[in-house]
């Protein structure tokens, strides 16, 4: 059987040989951050819920609005107003950078014009060419009786997609709420 025999002073130089210079001591460093943002990162979690608008009118008052939950297989009819609502937190430790939300408008349902809950930091935006751009105020052209063509807003019926765009205003430990309504066709 072979034994090895090395010298405390070659083991002591093989043992500090790596690390000689700053150029390592750098390497350590960068390896140590990288390790950290590897761990610190964001953590957001949404939830999509869907409730069905319900009104009571009762003699003499105002009407009642109110929502109920939708859950399973729930059952619409045409005129039926819906919200989704997109709860959403980020419980990380960091700041979520480029949260963008885009839920489109289901093709049995018409986007209600301006129920588009805005949130704070977040731009709003709306396409109607399915999901390609996005707009603050949608526009198509019309052609005027007398053949002139004009910009006017987009009907209802146009909006495909509701965007809210966060860009990285989602801090640790914050939580946002938005919600839009449809109508059932």
């Amino acid at each position: 059987m072979k034994r090895w025999f090395i010298g405390l002073g070659a083991l002591a130089l093989v043992g500090s040989a790596p690390f000689i210079g700053t150029p390592v001591l750098a390497q350590i460093q960068e390896i140590t951050e990288s390790i950290v943002e590897s761990i610190r990162r964001p953590e957001v979690k949404l939830t999509l819920t869907a409730e069905k608008q319900i009104i009571e009118a009762t003699a003499g008052e105002e009407p009642q609005v109110t929502w109920q939950a939708l859950e399973g297989q729930a059952q619409v009819a045409p005129g039926d107003v819906l919200r989704y609502t997109i709860d959403g937190a980020n419980s990380g430790d960091v700041e979520a950078e480029n949260l963008v939300l885009t839920q489109p408008v289901p093709a049995e349902m018409t986007y209600i014009l301006d129920s588009a809950t805005p949130e704070t930091g977040a731009e709003l935006v709306y396409s109607i060419d399915g999901g390609e751009t996005f707009v603050a105020e949608p526009m198509v052209e019309v052609t005027l009786p007398d053949g002139t063509v004009e910009q006017q807003p987009a009907p209802a019926e146009a909006y495909t997609h509701v965007r809210w765009d966060f860009g990285s205003t989602l801090v640790a430990a914050d939580s946002i709420q938005v919600a839009y309504d449809v109508q059932v066709k």
